[in-house]
């Protein structure tokens, strides 16, 4: 795929993330050409097989005069064996590759690496062609060839050479999207060669909430079996069960050392008297006390850190605090394990045995005919409550010599209940009162999450501010806060409010804004920019409920008619009634699904056109 820093990282605890160039250079910059060729050859007895990348991609620009980083990842399973520029056909030795360590936004420490250079345009016409030559050293870390860049590409060729004596098979994902041209050349019994051509491919467009890169770009997924080489045979992944037993031979190397996780199990779970509660104190004591960072490629990628490095050092990746988690579990006797899993990120199953497959580790926990499945990198998630990222997704569950395939469960949307209740009378030009608000599944995690990252020290100030949405109006006093911690209980939150400027008079008439969140009103996609799914965060069951004391006199006028929208995938009722004197908002918004697809944006713009009418009628108290 494209060599620029955008570069997918699509193997393990990664995200994709880019240096991002901008907007005025991406469209002054278009790729004439790139050509991808990978070959499998012979190496050395600690090699056996390589794999041979070469990458030319020529760059023209299109417009005014620019400089543009261009780059290329690797690790310690790979390396970067020549770089060559050329400027308007002749080789420029002036531009210097510099290598460094890849850093992202979310990941602290990584090993991995890039080279990288600054190519010049000085003109609108001037074509710059970089040629990047790698080896992969293990035919396992070739994994996929994405046919997208960043710039749209005019030629796109990728040609893969398969000698006999190599079992590898191609899986093709997303190439109907765009128009590609496949052959297959048998005609050498040496070799087999696959050729791709595509024209006028479309670049890569990022955009926010959408699916991940697996389910959107053109690519294929390569799957490397066997290696036959001469009396012997190098097996790679042909099935999930030799995938299995080579995460296995990692695990057996990690030398977990039993005495300090044994002292530490039992000081977390010191006066603690029963099973599950102490299994809860364990999970959550991992939650809290160790850092996620990320180590996403090569071996590191796929090999647990020893339990008491990340004891030691209170930090680890996912790897790492899956493999503290089940060792605190099992040196209290628990029969706790690691699993291997691909999140929601990644559109492969078991069925394509590949490192691809699987980019997070968590554990789990068999207990008394239950399973439960931790993943300790969830901050402030409750024990049995599973993140969206990874319900319903497969994971590989370590046996001994075998695996187990089993399933996150999928929970029901009101597992991420968030309730508000206001009782509000009128004072003046003001709304006077009480709220409370509920907080559980994924909403407890989000909103605990997110305050902690903008004031860690300052839970309250950061909760006023949230809570008001940052209006000067909304004003909060009395703030009570319970359960802000895992406990397996929503949070809760309560406090004396005064909305000012809430009522504005007129003669015998009051104007009422009884909510001034609204809720969802920017969600209408533009079709004609949106080019990909919607993806929500997480199964949404919002539920919001006024009651306003009616003063004596006045009676509601002109309220609005209740507003009721059902789709498979979402669900909106809204209404306004008059009970005993009082005025009761009530308003309940669902998403019982997360992906929200292409087709139904007209159904999801139509309902948010909708809900936007009810938001803006005028709410009004006549004397």
């Amino acid at each position: 795929m494209t060599r620029f820093i955008t570069i997918l990282l699509l193997c393990f605890c990664c995200q994709p993330d880019a240096f991002s160039q901008a907007a005025d250079v991406q469209a002054n910059i278009s790729i004439q050409s790139q050509r991808e060729e990978i070959e499998f050859i012979k190496g050395d007895k600690a090699h056996p097989v390589l794999v041979r990348r070469i990458i030319e991609t020529s760059y023209i620009c299109n417009s005014f005069r620019t400089h543009f980083t261009v780059a290329e990842l690797f690790n310690e399973q790979e390396s970067i064996d020549d770089v060559v520029v050329y400027v308007n056909g002749e080789r420029d030795r002036s531009i210097v590759p510099k290598t460094d360590y890849y850093s992202a936004s979310d990941i602290f420490y990584s090993d991995a690496r890039m080279v990288y250079l600054d190519l010049p345009m000085e003109k609108k016409g001037t074509v710059c062609k970089v040629v990047f030559t790698k080896t992969i050293k293990d035919p396992r870390f070739f994994t996929q060839v994405f046919f997208t860049d960043n710039y749209p590409i005019a030629k796109k060729e990728v040609q893969i050479t398969v000698p006999s004596w190599m079992d590898a098979e191609f899986r093709e994902y997303n190439l109907a999207s765009q128009d590609f041209e496949k052959s297959i050349d048998r005609k050498d019994p040496a070799k087999t060669v696959y050729h791709y051509t595509g024209t006028n491919v479309k670049p890569r467009k990022d955009e926010p909430d959408a699916p991940g890169p697996t389910f959107i770009y053109p690519h294929l997924l390569a799957l490397c079996k066997q290696a036959h080489l001469g009396d012997q045979t190098v097996t790679y992944f042909s099935n999930s069960a030799e995938q299995y037993k080579w995460y296995r031979s990692l695990v057996l190397q990690v030398g977990n050392d039993a005495a300090p996780i044994k002292t530490k199990a039992v000081e977390i779970t010191k006066g603690i008297p029963d099973d599950l509660s102490r299994i809860k104190a364990i999970y959550y004591w991992v939650q809290d006390n160790i850092r996620y960072i990320a180590f996403e490629n090569g071996i590191a990628g796929f090999k647990p850190s020893p339990a008491q490095s990340v004891l030691e050092k209170k930090y680890g990746d996912c790897k790492g605090m899956a493999n503290l988690t089940k060792e605190l579990l099992v040196e209290l006797g628990y029969d706790a394990r690691l699993c291997w899993i691909g999140t929601s990120h990644i559109a492969y199953d078991s069925t394509t045995p590949s490192l691809c497959l699987h980019n997070h580790m968590i554990c789990v926990l068999y207990y008394k005919g239950s399973k439960y499945f931790l993943d300790a990198t969830e901050k402030n998630i409750d024990f049995n409550h599973y993140a969206e990222r990874i319900q319903g997704r497969q994971v590989m569950i370590e046996n001994g010599d075998q695996y187990i395939l089993d399933r996150v469960p999928v929970t029901n949307f009101t597992q991420n209940t968030e309730i508000e209740t206001r009782r509000l009378a009128i004072e003046g030009t003001a709304l006077k009162g009480t709220a409370e608000h509920s907080y559980a599944g994924e909403s407890k995690e989000g909103i605990l999450s997110g305050i902690e990252s903008i004031r860690k020290n300052n839970l309250e100030p950061a909760l006023r501010d949230y809570l008001s949405e940052s209006s000067k109006d909304y004003k909060l006093s009395n703030l009570a806060i319970s359960h802000a911690e895992q406990d397996g209980e929503p949070l809760q939150l309560k406090y004396d409010v005064v909305h000012s400027n809430a009522v504005s008079r007129f003669g015998d008439e009051m104007y009422i804004e009884l909510d001034f969140r609204k809720e969802l009103s920017n969600m209408k996609m533009d079709t004609s920019k949106r080019t990909q799914d919607y993806m929500m965060p997480y199964k949404m069951h919002l539920v919001t409920e006024t009651i306003l004391d009616i003063p004596t006199g006045y009676h509601p006028t002109n309220l609005p008619a209740p507003y009721h929208y059902k789709h498979p995938d979402f669900e909106m009722k809204l209404s306004y009634v008059t009970q005993n004197g009082k005025l009761v908002y009530h308003k309940e918004i669902d998403f019982m699904q997360v992906r929200i697809g292409k087709k139904e944006f007209g159904k999801l713009n139509e309902a948010i056109d909708g809900l936007n009418r009810f938001y803006n009628s005028q709410i009004t108290l006549t004397k």
